[in-house]
């Protein structure tokens, strides 16, 4: 009988171990705290700069970045702030970090990499299955964690923060559906066959006293075992996957990898009313206490998009979830050993421990390795890297100052006109309003012009260097970024701009990209290993999700029965080739076609294959010959693995040819060796269609040869001249 756990999550700790895990998370929260306060700085101005604040001052009364007309957050006047701010108040931006950023972000994004699980054993049959299975499991973590909104989220905080943290747990839910999962207890059961009895005085088995051929036979005794004795409602469990950007989790930053680190700090603001529901057993502590957590790594974990104070909302408190190695309990001092010796006892893999504020909520002991993984944007010898947006910082405050000085002397091109009040009466000018050809009076001065008593001062001119600047920051701008036109679709320079002009340039321009997306290759793979790996920890049943198989839904199954092989070390497919967008394909498939090569056609115009050109082309709605010839093929084959019943063929509406190649094409792929091993009845079944199919095509080919020869000889009767034909028949 499995060991029940009565306290899993160390609810009840003792007080003094409680104690000692909140020291140990306060020193390692405190260690690098000048480093981190430069990093969160740093980071923080990134994002105001994502959401087009850009005219900001560092204020250390609020230790956070601020607009000079921002006078809500400490209740002084406008000019009190404007004291502090460095810089003009002509503040229109041009946004082009974003739009940088969105463009890299969007090519980055183009497919979500993919993992490749190798077997460990290339000649073993169940290496090869599980590694299979391992690549179906993988598919579904992501589908379940919606991968691709996921990768955006990991690349906006590697363009604003360089680095990122993805967190991977098994959680169940309602929500993801409910399973029937059974309880054991003593029983008895048959050595014979499958017969259970949670009757544990019952001595023989029923089934095995009367055989089918009702013949008496030799009783055979039950023997004590454990049996399934209930079954009881549960949620279903996926594996999780969420990430995070460094204002929410902090690690050493002088780790050069992620076993170098001791500590993994999560933090999150949360509602006290959630609090309260989640953590029952502390509910009157939340209550009571006063959020304690650091105010300047809440204003770091704020909205950037509007400025926050800590007291904004008075009921977010702190959610502290802290990753500790065993080699990290050694912080505390060493008259504490006795203490350092038990949590080393109680957590053996490592330990997870969550305070709400300063209050401790729960415990256990839990791998920090199998649940985090850390990713970086760029080259560095250590685990934090510059953000990808860096470089772009600087040129950005460049063309918002370009920009609003030459929109500043615009403005100022009119010139200010000074006149004698003598010669103008300015009450009697200011009474009327000036309209082309008005009469206006005026008295000019004796012995002079009425032109003498008016003076135009200078007017404001933008200098010849400023356009010559603007280009040089574009210029600048693509190469510090390589979000170069090519990219997003912009002009490129030269007066030649042809298809191939620019596919060769933007080939160029994703490679200076390769270095991101090479690492982010890496990590993903490491973070999808950690996944399927819970996922089969965890596993308790077989699973079951749909995919599109071309225009058709088919099931795709996970069996515990197939997870028996290992699987070698996991790798990222194409980590070295970037990923083709949809454009990509056309101009490629376009290409393929321009050939006119037989045998690249007869690839691409494949019946199985006419959907994809379809779908490449965005014409879903284009009507393909044959199409359905071929969706009643894929049914009947669907009808026949489901319902394990034969399918007659109908060879007044079938066309052979198609359906012969759907049938061989599903029998000699990965389905249909699943479906041989699985389920061989219904391998069988198809393989019987298949020769109805055959049969009937080589039926069809012979009336039809015999046809054609019929035809010949009348043709050849035809042409007998008629002489001939009256001599024969005279004789």
């Amino acid at each position: 009988m499995p060991k029940v756990i009565s306290d899993p999550n160390n609810e009840k700790l003792s007080d003094e171990l409680q104690a000692a895990l909140l020291e140990i998370v306060r020193k390692c929260e405190q260690e690098d705290s000048w480093v981190r306060k430069q990093q969160i700085r740093e980071w923080k101005k990134h994002e105001r700069f994502w959401h087009g604040i850009q005219y900001i001052y560092w204020s250390e009364t609020t230790q956070d970045w601020l607009s000079p007309v921002d006078t809500r957050v400490d209740g002084r006047t406008d000019e009190e702030h404007r004291e502090e701010a460095d810089g003009p108040f002509y503040d229109y931006v041009i946004n082009i970090y974003r739009a940088y950023g969105e463009s890299i972000i969007a090519a980055l994004a183009a497919q979500v990499p993919t993992v490749r699980f190798p077997p460990d054993d290339a000649d073993s049959d169940d290496d090869q299955l599980t590694s299979k299975v391992y690549g179906q499991i993988a598919d579904l973590i992501q589908r379940h964690n919606k991968a691709k909104l996921l990768l955006l989220k990991t690349l906006l905080c590697l363009w604003n923060q360089g680095i990122v943290a993805a967190y991977h747990c098994p959680k169940s839910d309602k929500a993801y559906g409910m399973m029937k999962v059974p309880q054991y207890g003593d029983g008895m059961a048959c050595p014979e066959c499958d017969y259970q009895s949670k009757d544990t005085t019952e001595q023989t088995c029923p089934n095995c006293m009367t055989p089918p051929n009702g013949m008496p036979s030799q009783p055979v005794q039950l023997q004590p075992q454990s049996v399934v004795t209930d079954y009881v409602e549960s949620p279903k469990t996926r594996v999780s996957l969420e990430v995070y950007g460094p204002l929410f989790v902090k690690v050493s930053h002088w780790a050069q990898s992620q076993k170098d680190f001791g500590y993994l700090a999560l933090s999150v603001d949360q509602p006290k009313s959630y609090l309260k529901d989640l953590f029952p057993n502390i509910r009157t502590k939340i209550e009571s206490n006063a959020n304690q957590a650091d105010q300047y790594e809440k204003i770091g974990r704020a909205p950037s998009n509007f400025t926050f104070t800590v007291n904004d909302n008075s009921e977010l408190l702190t959610l502290r979830r802290v990753w500790l190695r065993t080699w990290q309990f050694e912080i505390l001092e060493e008259d504490q050993r006795g203490t350092i010796d038990e949590l080393k006892k109680l957590y053996p893999d490592g330990c997870y421990v969550c305070f709400v504020g300063d209050v401790y909520a729960e415990s256990r002991s839990e791998c920090l390795d199998a649940h985090w993984t850390i990713g970086k944007a760029g080259l560095s010898q250590y685990i934090h890297s510059d953000a990808l947006g860096k470089p772009l910082i600087p040129l950005q405050e460049i063309k918002n100052v370009t920009k609003n000085l030459t929109l500043e002397t615009v403005e100022q091109g009119i010139a200010t006109v000074f006149a004698d009040p003598q010669v103008l009466n300015f009450d009697d000018y200011s009474r009327h309003e000036l309209r082309p050809g008005t009469y206006v009076p005026a008295s000019k001065r004796v012995g002079e012009r009425l032109a003498d008593a008016f003076y135009e001062g200078p007017k404001a001119t933008l200098s010849k260097e400023v356009p010559v600047l603007e280009e040089a920051n574009e210029r600048d701008s693509q190469f510090v970024t390589g979000g170069f036109p090519s990219i997003y679709g912009g002009q490129i320079e030269g007066s030649s701009r042809t298809a191939a002009e620019y596919d060769m340039s933007r080939q160029m321009a994703l490679q200076r990209l390769s270095i991101c997306w090479a690492l982010l290759n890496s990590w993903w793979a490491e973070t999808m290993e950690k996944c399927v790996r819970l996922f089969v920890k965890n596993v308790v049943s077989d699973e079951r999700y749909v995919v599109k198989d071309k225009n058709n839904y088919v099931n795709v199954w996970i069996r515990r029965a197939d997870l028996t092989g290992k699987v070698g070390e996991v790798e990222p497919e194409g980590a070295d080739s970037f990923p083709v967008t949809l454009a990509q394909k056309q101009s490629l498939l376009l290409k393929l076609v321009g050939l006119n090569n037989e045998f690249l056609n007869a690839a691409i115009f494949d019946v199985q294959n006419r959907p994809l050109v379809a779908d490449a082309f965005g014409f879903p709605e284009f009507k393909l010959p044959q199409e359905n010839q071929r969706l009643k093929q894929v049914k009947e084959i669907q009808q026949m693995v489901d319902q394990g019943m034969p399918v007659p063929i109908e060879p007044e509406i079938d066309d052979d040819n198609v359906h012969i190649e759907v049938l061989k094409d599903y029998l000699a792929g990965p389905q249909g060796f699943d479906t041989k091993i699985t389920n061989p009845q219904a391998y069988q079944l198809c393989m019987v269609h298949l020769q109805e199919h055959l049969q009937n095509q080589a039926q069809q080919q012979a009336a039809q040869q015999a046809q054609q020869v019929q035809q010949q000889v009348a043709i050849n009767q035809s042409k007998q001249k008629p002489s001939e034909t009256e001599g024969l028949g005279v004789q």
